[in-house]
Parts: structure tokens; sequence; C-alpha cells
């Protein structure tokens, strides 16, 4: 199924519903009024109407408390370095990033580990395409210079990251390249527009257009990928060594990784469209090294 504009939400929605349930309260902290603090960047929730994130938070935080008996507390943050100096300064005790700034993260902090990762799609990695007509010219990123090109609501970040990265290696922003931006309301919306010819291009996720090949063949004949990304690792929830007891780490963990199992925890986890949180395999590192030898940190204006 396609990625609509509230998979962001819904997906840290699940984090901070589900991983309190797992966190023995009284023994995280010695004072049980102590909330359990869980940064969010708020890229979590882009294209997401300020006024209906202030309306669900109350609920969530309420949820939280029912299914705990432990003051839970989100924090909405302004973006994966907020997040990351909250988390190392102990101000947060569980940060919620994308893989690929969870890697910068660990640049600059060694003692940041993951937790568990999200996997959606069956798959614990994530690609963005680059699709244009097939009857279309369009042979480099280059070509598409003073064209249309839609960017669906809801797009995942590394989706932006990589399109906007790619840009600059070759000399240009993005504000600057296309000659206009669409938002249509969701992938195979936008996928319609470069078949009809509104737009010319449009940047969407790997599975994604999977999906919408697989779904869709005659009308998939039509879109080729101009370009695939790099590997990106998916999300992460993350904490700083030392600062939870290893048991409680455990259980926490466990109770994630085994919610998919459970009856609740899997209307929950098909709702907000992902398959299950997963342990952090063994190859996670070197993913995260290697987007970083691909995406190196940002520097100054850069998304």
């Amino acid at each position: 199924m396609f990625v609509p504009k509230w998979t962001r939400l819904r997906w840290a929605v699940l984090v901070v519903v589900l991983a309190p349930a797992f966190v023995p309260g009284p023994d995280v902290s010695a004072d049980e009024n102590v909330p359990v603090k869980i940064g969010l960047p708020a890229n979590l929730f882009r294209d997401i109407p300020k006024i209906t994130i202030d309306a669900l938070m109350p609920t969530f935080t309420k949820l939280m408390e029912a299914q705990t008996g432990v003051r839970g507390q989100l924090v909405m943050l302004k973006g994966g370095d907020e997040v990351t100096k909250q988390l190392s300064d102990n101000r947060i005790q569980f940060a919620v990033l994308h893989g690929f700034e969870f890697a910068w993260a660990q640049t600059r902090h060694k003692d940041l580990k993951p937790l568990v990762i999200a996997v959606s799609n069956q798959s614990p990695t994530l690609t963005a395409q680059v699709v244009v007509a097939s009857d279309s010219s369009y042979a480099k990123l280059d070509d598409l210079k003073g064209q249309k090109v839609a960017i669906p609501r809801g797009t995942r970040e590394h989706c932006r990251l990589f399109l906007s990265r790619r840009l600059r290696g070759i000399g240009h922003r993005q504000e600057r390249f296309f000659g206009g931006e669409t938002t249509p309301p969701n992938v195979a919306a936008a996928l319609e527009d470069v078949m009809s010819g509104k737009v010319q291009a449009t940047v969407v996720d790997g599975a994604a257009w999977e999906n919408f090949r697989w779904l869709n063949p005659a009308k998939a004949n039509r879109l080729k990928s101009l370009m695939q990304s790099e590997t990106f690792p998916t999300g992460v929830i993350a904490y700083k060594e030392g600062n939870v007891p290893d048991t409680h780490l455990k259980k926490f963990r466990d109770g994630l990784t085994s919610a998919h199992e459970k009856p609740a925890g899997l209307q929950l986890m098909m709702l907000w469209k992902m398959n299950r949180f997963d342990v952090v395999p063994a190859n996670y590192p070197q993913m995260l090294a290697d987007i970083v030898r691909a995406y190196p940190p940002p520097i100054g204006d850069e998304p």
C-alpha cells in the first residue's frame, strides 16, 4: 500500500504509545512523578497541521499513562540535532530518529545506541526514486532543469534528502532548479501527474514505487525510474548508553519486538503501515557508516 501523508505521524504515535508500555515505570526514575520523556523531531510531522498535532498530543499522553501507570511526556523538538543534543544531555530518555539522522548523531555522540528499528514493507532498509515518463528524453537529473516536479505530501525525509543532495552535487539548489513544485496528496497522485504531463518528474519512496508497479503494471509501463538512491537505514528508537539500566532496556526491547504478535499490537502495526519493530541487525553499524559517507552531516541551511 502507498505511504500516505499520515505515515510519519502514525509511526511516531505508534512509538510513543507502545514504547512506554514496556518501560518498568518506577524503576526508570528514582521519582515516579518524573515523566519518561521521548523526543520527537518536528519533521516526523511534516505536512500535518499544527492544530491537529496539538489536539492529539494530550490523548497520546493519557493513553501512555493509562497503559503504564507512569507519567509520560512527549517532547516535540525542532529537528534531529536538537533531539540528539537533549538525548545526549539526558533531558530526554529515548529518541525517535530517522536512520540517517541517527547516523549523523553517532558521528558526534558515540554513546548513543540504537534500541530497535522500525520495519515497514518487510524491509529494514529504505530507498528513493526519481520517476519520469517512460517516453520522455530525460536521461539524467540535469535534464530536469526548469521542469515541474511533484513532491507528494508526506514524502519521507530520506527522499527529500536524496533529491536535495543530488541537486547540490551537480551545483544546484532545489528551490532554484525546478520550474515549479506541486504537492499532490499522495504517491499515486504524483505518479498519475507524471503520466498526464502535469509535471515532468516526482520523487517517491522506493517501496511505494514498487507497490505501484505491482498494483498497476500497465500504468507503470508509462513510467521509468530516472535514478535510485543509495540504501538508507530505517528509523530507530535510540537511547544514551548508561542512562537506562540494561535490565530495563531488555524489557523495553523485548516488548517492542514482540508487539506485532499481540492482537492489539498487530492492529496498530497494520493501521500505521508498519510490519514490526525489530532487533538491530548486525550490519546496521555498517549501514550507518555507509550513509554518512554518501550523505555527510549537513552544513548551514542544508536539510
